[in-house]
Parts: C-alpha cells; sequence; structure tokens
C-alpha cells in the first residue's frame, strides 16, 4: 500500500511557487509514495515531467473568476476526486486552493492541506478587496485540516484577519537548494549576451510580468539611474501580460539600450550569479523564491518592504528595502549601491548567512514531513506508518 497524494494548482502559471511544489512531490515520490500533479500548465508539467512526477491535466481550474464556469470545474473535480480517492489532497495558490477545498470536502478526501503562497491582496489593498477574499478564505477554510503559511508574517496576519482558527494555521517558511555559482566562463559570457560592457553594473529582475510586480516601478527609478550618469544593463526576465506595456516604457522612456526583456529563462540562477544587483520591487509576494534564490547567492539585493521581505532579510540587515512604489527611494538605493561595492558585498554575505540558517530545502521538506505524518496518523488513513511513511534522517 502507498500514500497517493494530489497537489492542486490548476493553470496557474509556471513561477517560484511552482518550483517549490515539484521540489515537494519529487521528495514523496523518491519515498515511494504515489504523487500527482493537477495542472494544466505546460511548462509546470514539463518541469513535473523531468522529475518523473506524473501530471494530471484536468481542466477544471482557471485563473479569471467566471461563475457559472467555475461551478462546473468543481464538479468536474469533485467527480474526479470520489474516482481516484487520493489519501492527501493538497491545494496551492488562491483560486485552485477555493475550488480544490470544497472539492475535496464534497468528495470526502480523507486529508486536505493548503498552503497559502501569499494572498490574494498586499498590505496596501483597498479595505473591500482584503474583506472579499478574507471572505472565500475563511468558507476554504472549513474544508481543510491545516492552512500552511510561506512565511511567519503571513501566519500571523492570516490569524488576525481570521482566515482560520489561530490552531488551524501554521508557517513552513520556503527553503530552496543552495544555488551555487555558474563556472566563471558561463557568467562572462551571460554578460557579453546582454551587451554589458566593462564597468556596467548589472541589475537583475525575475519574475513573472504582471501587475503588482512593480516593473513599471523599476523602469522609472532607471530612468532617474540614467540621468545620474550610471552605467547599467538591467535584465528583466519572466513573460506574463504586462509585457506589451513594459516595451511600450521601455521605448517611450528612452531605456531600450539599458533594460532588456529576456523573456521566460531556465537559467535562472546563473543570472542571479552574474548581476551586481538584484532588484525585488514587487507589492505583493508570499515569500518570494527568487528572493531566497539571491541570497543564497549571495547578492546585492533591493526589495519593497513587505512583510514576508523584511522577516527574511532581517528588517533590511540583508538587504536595502524602500515602500513598494516609491520610485525616487528605488532610485537612490541603486544609485547608492550601485557607487558601493563595499556595501554590495556586505549585504551579500549577511543575505547568505541568513539563507543558510532558515530558508534551506532540507529544513522545508523536514517541516512538510512533519505535518503530513501528524495528520495522517490523526485521520488514520494509513494501518502502517513504519513502512508507508518516510524517515527524516536523510
Amino acid at each position: 500500500m502507498r500514500v497517493r497524494v494530489l497537489h492542486i494548482v490548476g493553470d496557474s502559471k509556471f513561477g517560484g511557487a511552482s518550483l517549490g511544489i515539484t521540489r515537494l512531490a519529487s521528495f514523496w515520490n523518491s519515498q515511494g509514495w504515489q504523487v500527482k500533479i493537477l495542472t494544466t500548465d505546460e511548462s509546470m508539467r514539463r518541469e513535473a515531467g523531468a522529475r518523473g512526477i506524473d501530471t494530471v491535466p484536468l481542466d477544471c481550474i482557471w485563473r479569471d473568476i467566471h461563475i457559472a464556469r467555475d461551478l462546473k470545474g468543481l464538479w468536474r473535480l469533485y467527480r474526479y476526486l470520489r474516482k481516484e480517492r487520493f489519501d492527501v489532497i493538497h491545494t496551492h495558490t488562491t483560486k485552485a486552493g477555493f475550488v480544490g477545498r470544497l472539492a475535496g470536502l464534497l468528495a470526502g478526501a480523507p486529508l486536505v492541506i493548503h498552503t497559502a503562497h501569499g494572498f490574494a491582496f498586499h498590505e496596501r489593498s483597498p479595505w473591500w478587496k482584503i474583506a472579499f477574499y478574507v471572505a472565500l478564505e475563511r468558507i476554504a477554510s472549513a474544508g481543510c485540516a491545516r492552512v500552511v503559511a510561506v512565511s511567519n508574517f503571513h501566519k500571523t496576519w492570516g490569524i488576525r484577519l481570521g482566515i482560520a482558527p489561530a490552531g488551524k494555521i501554521l508557517s513552513i517558511p520556503n527553503g530552496i537548494p543552495d544555488c551555487p555559482a555558474p563556472a566563471a566562463g558561463e557568467v562572462e559570457a551571460l554578460k557579453r549576451a546582454a551587451g554589458a560592457g566593462d564597468g556596467e553594473l548589472v541589475i537583475f529582475t525575475p519574475g513573472r510580468l504582471a501587475a503588482e510586480k512593480g516593473l513599471e516601478e523599476l523602469l522609472d527609478a532607471l530612468v532617474v539611474v540614467k540621468a545620474a550618469g550610471l552605467r547599467f544593463k538591467c535584465l528583466i526576465a519572466g513573460d506574463g501580460p504586462l509585457r506589451p506595456e513594459l516595451e511600450r516604457r521601455i521605448a517611450e522612456r528612452g531605456l531600450t539600450a539599458d533594460a532588456l526583456l529576456l523573456g521566460f529563462r531556465s537559467d535562472v540562477t546563473a543570472l542571479v550569479h552574474a548581476a551586481d544587483i538584484v532588484a525585488l520591487p514587487s507589492w505583493r509576494e508570499g515569500l518570494s523564491i527568487a528572493l531566497l534564490e539571491s541570497m543564497s547567492a549571495g547578492r546585492a539585493i533591493v526589495s519593497t518592504a513587505i512583510g514576508s521581505t523584511r522577516e527574511a532579510t532581517a528588517e533590511g540587515y540583508a538587504a536595502v528595502l524602500v515602500g513598494p512604489g516609491d520610485v525616487q527611494a528605488l532610485a537612490s538605493s541603486l544609485l547608492k549601491l550601485g557607487g558601493d561595492p563595499g556595501l554590495r558585498a556586505a549585504l551579500g554575505a549577511a543575505a547568505a548567512e541568513i539563507f543558510a540558517k532558515r530558508y534551506n530545502l532540507a529544513r522545508m521538506l523536514d517541516d512538510y514531513h512533519q505535518l503530513y505524518l501528524e495528520l495522517l496518523k490523526e485521520k488514520n488513513v494509513a494501518q502502517s506508518f513504519s513502512t508507508l511513511l518516510p524517515s527524516t534522517d536523510r
């Protein structure tokens, strides 16, 4: 007998959270469990396949809200769960978390867990938006045994908002593998390919090109940086619906030779190491995987002072933090770091030290292992856990 686990993601686009999900699924696969991921995103299906993880391309959860279609999707997912009878259903993201938890509850799934990779609102969102999504989260929380926040900040905030009872929410901060430095030749080749000349600062920004990622403010800040005389190349890796708008802004602001949209890249780790500064201007994150990758690589980071980032960087001890949307502060921080190699090195060393202590992958896997073990025993899903559940001695 093997424990059967289904991770429900739906049509969410591949990103940092997706890597965490595939790493978690890969770990359980390695322990002899039967793990599948329900996703219709082609990039995530490829990543899962490369790790030997089966995917379920059931078209039942869509990013946009459409009541009639979403009810049909809920019914379709309910029927699938009734047929397959998974021991654990683990939902991810806001929309998949809502639909997946309700379907799991209706289907009588033995154990449902939800990971909130951030909320659908940020700290400066209007009250009505926060109230709307909190109401949905309260409904969905009735359909799961635990809600997992990816940072202590989000756990505390979730309890304060009443998303679920305090005993139902816990935090398992994100963890990633170390990001080893690529060969020096690869880094230099990346810089040359981007057109970065000798003495030019390389600023790197990874992430989905979407609203509330702060990319419009970053481009405006780069105009100020350029006017101040700092020579740089800003590399923006990722794709998404905001790309046409960013292309227009780059052209209008005279940044065509300075800011490059690289599209989706599979060599983000190498690009992080090629950067002098990593800029993360997002208004909303759970616990950014890009932030953790940059910390692991010992890069100097400029980021917005959102809750999870303040937590991860020890309130700015390991990064320069600016207010979301504050173009002038972002530009000033880039100029300060750009002109001070010693400060960049000191911030990078502090970030790497914090990462090694708090955000490694083994710690995250162990935390999820303990949660699964506790809840499976509590739900009496299996008869003999000594053979079904993996050891933490790895």
